[in-house]
C-alpha cells in the first residue's frame, strides 16, 4: 500500500473513532469502521460506503457531540435551594411559610391577652394559627433569608429578630403557667413590638395590617 493510501486510511479510522459508539466503557471502533468502511480498489482510490457529504456531516456531528460532552463534564455543579437562599429557594420558602406565619400572627393579635383562657388555647393548639405552627414556620421563613450556605443562621438579621420575638413569647408562656394575668399581658404587649420588627425582616406587612386582612 502506498504511503498516500496509508495516510488516508489512518485518517478515515481516526475520523470514525471520533464518533464511534461506546461499548462496555470502550470505543467500538470496529462497529464504526463497518459502517464507514475504508478500502482501496484496484486502481488505488479510496472508497467509502457513505457519500462524502454524509461522512463530513457525521464527522461534524461527532465532533460537536464530543465538544458538548467535554464542556458539560468540565462544568462545575453549583448547589441550589435548601442551604442557599435568594432566588428560587427564597420564593419557595415564602410560598410554603408565609401563609402559616400570617395565620399565626392573625390568631395571636386577635387574642384578648387579659383572658388567660384565650392565651392558653393559642399556645396549646397544634393546628395552623396556633403557637406551635407559628414558631416552626416563623423560624424557617427567617432562615430562608440566607445569602450563603456557609453563613450561620444565628447571624441573620431575620433570625435574630425572630428569636427576640420568640423570647418574649416564652415570657408570656411562663407568666401564663403561673396564672399571672398582669405579667402575661405585659409580656404579650412586648411581644407585639418585637413581632413587627420580625415581620419587616421577612418582608411581610406590620401586624396590624395582617390582622385586618
Amino acid at each position: 500500500m502506498k504511503m498516500k493510501q496509508i495516510i488516508v486510511f489512518i485518517g478515515c479510522c481516526h475520523a470514525a473513532a471520533a464518533f464511534a459508539p461506546f461499548v462496555g466503557g470502550r470505543v467500538n471502533v470496529q462497529q464504526t469502521l463497518d459502517s464507514h468502511a475504508c478500502f482501496s480498489d484496484a486502481g488505488g482510490d479510496v472508497i467509502t460506503h457513505t457519500t462524502r457529504r454524509v461522512f463530513v456531516d457525521d464527522t461534524i456531528k461527532g465532533s460537536l457531540g464530543i465538544f458538548i460532552a467535554s464542556t458539560v463534564a468540565s462544568t462545575p455543579a453549583y448547589a441550589s435551594g435548601g442551604a442557599t437562599a435568594g432566588g428560587a429557594y427564597l420564593l419557595s420558602a415564602k410560598q410554603r411559610y408565609n401563609k402559616r406565619v400570617i395565620a399565626g400572627v392573625k390568631s395571636l393579635l386577635s387574642l384578648d391577652a387579659r383572658d388567660l383562657s384565650q392565651v392558653e388555647e393559642f399556645f396549646s393548639s397544634h393546628e395552623e394559627g396556633g403557637w406551635e405552627d407559628l414558631s416552626a414556620a416563623g423560624y424557617l421563613l427567617a432562615n430562608a433569608f440566607r445569602t450563603s450556605s456557609t453563613k450561620a443562621p444565628d447571624s441573620l438579621p431575620s433570625v435574630k429578630k425572630w428569636k427576640a420575638f420568640a423570647k418574649e413569647m416564652e415570657l408570656v408562656q411562663r407568666s401564663l403557667s403561673k396564672k399571672d394575668g398582669e405579667k402575661t399581658f405585659a409580656s404579650y404587649k412586648n411581644a407585639e413590638e418585637k413581632l413587627d420588627a420580625y415581620l419587616e425582616a421577612v418582608e411581610l406587612p406590620p401586624g396590624m395590617e395582617l390582622k385586618q386582612m
